[in-house]
This record gives C-alpha cells, sequence and structure tokens, in this order.
C-alpha cells in the first residue's frame, strides 16, 4: 500500500536528480560526462513516473477500488472511477497512452508534455537512449528531442532544464491535486 508521503517522496527524488543535472558540468549538458548526464535523466524521470504510480495506489486505496496491489495501474484505476471524476481526468492526464500513438499536435502543450514525458521515461529507463539533442553554436545547446522516437523531428526549442523543470512542475500540480481529493474522501 502506498501513502501520500511515497508519492511526495518520489517528486523529491525526481527533483533532486533535476537539481543534480542542472548544476552537473557547471550547466554546460552537451559537455558533461555521458554517463554521469544519463544516470541524472534516467533518475528524474523514473522517479517522476514512478510518482504518479504511487499515487494510483493511493488512489486505490481511498476510493476503495478493491484492486490488488500487485495488479494496480493507471488505466484499471480510471477504469474503475466515475466518468469526469477531477480524479480520473487528472490520472488519465499524467498517463496517457503512447504506445502506437503520434506526439499530440502542440509537443508545448500540456497533452504534449505529459506524452513526452511518458516517452522519454520509455526510452531513457527501458532503452537507455540520450534524451539530448545537442547543437553547436546556436541556442539552446542543449534541449530534449521534440519526439525521442523520431530524432528527424529535431531539438525542441526549449532549453533542457528548463523544459525539464516545466515537466516536474506539471507532474507535481496534478499529484497534490489528487492527493487533496483522495485526503478529502478520507475525512
Amino acid at each position: 500500500m502506498s501513502s501520500p508521503d511515497a508519492v511526495n517522496d518520489r517528486l523529491f527524488f525526481a527533483r533532486q536528480r533535476l537539481t543534480e543535472l542542472e548544476r552537473l558540468n557547471n550547466g554546460d549538458l552537451a559537455g558533461a560526462q555521458p554517463r554521469d548526464r544519463q544516470q541524472l535523466i534516467q533518475e528524474f524521470f523514473f522517479h517522476l513516473v514512478g510518482a504518479v504510480e504511487f499515487l494510483t495506489q493511493v488512489v486505490n486505496t481511498s476510493k476503495n477500488l478493491l484492486i490488488n496491489p500487485e495488479e494496480v495501474n493507471v488505466r484499471d484505476v480510471c477504469k474503475k472511477l466515475p466518468n469526469g471524476s477531477r480524479i480520473r481526468r487528472l490520472l488519465e492526464q499524467l498517463h496517457p497512452i503512447t504506445r502506437g500513438k503520434p506526439l499530440p499536435l502542440d509537443p508545448y502543450s500540456e497533452e504534449g508534455c505529459h506524452f513526452r514525458i511518458l516517452v522519454f521515461r520509455n526510452r531513457v529507463c527501458h532503452q537507455g537512449h540520450n534524451p539530448f539533442f545537442f547543437r553547436v553554436g546556436s541556442t539552446p545547446r542543449s534541449s530534449l528531442f521534440i519526439d525521442p522516437r523520431n530524432g528527424n523531428l529535431g531539438g525542441s526549442q526549449k532549453p533542457a532544464i528548463d523544459e525539464l523543470w516545466h515537466f516536474w512542475k506539471l507532474v507535481n500540480d496534478k499529484c497534490q491535486q489528487v492527493l487533496t481529493d483522495c485526503k478529502m474522501l478520507s475525512l
């Protein structure tokens, strides 16, 4: 069984890894040791998406959905929640279906960011791919790929660190909203 503290711990760990990544090589990600850079980005996405996975356990418990904790996943939790409920909507935003789906038209929208977070987590944590797009002589020097599944799309127009902080904030804010709703349910 997961608790709100476990969700917040994962968010804290992701924020720590992001802070370390931001300081790596005095902020020059392109010049940092690839192994150091890769470790921190893997841990960032692992913990960021892990917070959402722990959050589904909290929802399962607080809403008394009775899904076996060994089998809890976002899709099954959402199926048991009423259509249109705020918790369901937030969980679906936090964990969109990406398999076989194209990148949303606006990769910088909330929908696009949540989609990219999952794609990055899958590519970085499960396949060991480098998510960074480096430029020589232009800015931003270090960005994320727009879609790591298709390198031909190139890099983001935003600096990698700025975009990663935005990802963290989107996930943190939605997790806090769900935790607040779950707390209200248990009173």
